[in-house]
């Protein structure tokens, strides 16, 4: 059996790569630089861009398995201008580390009884926004500002970095109306994983570094 990951080197698709190799999977890593993905060793390492679909026929040749996923994150104005700029700061979310996800991947994509389903993730906790800039800036050991943006300077902001009407309409509806899945703690790391959720707190210890300015 192979199993194909794509953004093998973003965030999530390391951790389910780790989690792959730790069960001794076959794993094919999809990325755009093979050069700099720096894999364990028997890791299948296949150039190909999901934006180009002809470079995906011959990296899905012999695939059993396939983990599609995408992200993003705050790090950058954090590192340079101690600060985070959002809307709806005391809107409530369940974060789930990333690590979580990759080992429920690992376990669904490896182990009988979960095809056709569907898992929601959350981690063991509701925050704000708020919490969690506190969170993090205790982690790196410096305080980090938080500027509420009103909903029109956030979509504006949105549609400076590119992004069309219909998924600022998105955004600013899930995070002014958060839907009750996206606010409610649930067990499934843990019942899927037999270990449980990790928190935040770890989280942020774990990339404190990431958003400390560099020398």
């Amino acid at each position: 059996m192979t199993i194909l990951v794509t953004g093998a080197t973003g965030t999530v698709g390391r951790q389910v790569v780790a989690e792959l190799v730790r069960r001794g999977e076959r794993v094919r890593a999809l990325t755009r630089d093979p050069a700099k993905a720096n894999f364990p060793a028997g890791v299948e390492t296949v150039r190909a861009d999901l934006t180009d679909p002809e470079t995906l026929i011959p990296a899905l040749e012999g695939v059993t398995g396939l983990h599609l996923i995408t992200f993003g994150e705050w790090a950058e104005g954090v590192r340079t201008e101690d600060g985070v700029s959002e809307p709806f700061v005391d809107r409530l979310s369940a974060m789930v580390h990333e690590a979580d996800i990759g080992a429920v991947a690992a376990v669904a994509l490896t182990e009988a009884g979960h095809a056709g389903r569907t898992y929601a993730l959350t981690g063991p906790e509701t925050l704000t926004v708020r919490d969690k800039v506190r969170i993090l800036a205790a982690a790196r050991g410096k305080d980090i500002g938080l500027t509420e943006l009103s909903a029109a300077q956030a979509a504006e902001r949105w549609q400076r970095a590119g992004m069309d009407q219909e998924t600022i309409d998105f955004l600013l509806d899930v995070y002014g109306n958060t839907p009750e899945v996206g606010r409610t703690v649930v067990d499934t790391v843990e019942r899927v994983t037999g270990r449980p959720a990790r928190t935040f707190a770890e989280w942020a210890q774990e990339h404190a570094d990431v958003f400390r300015a560099q020398d």
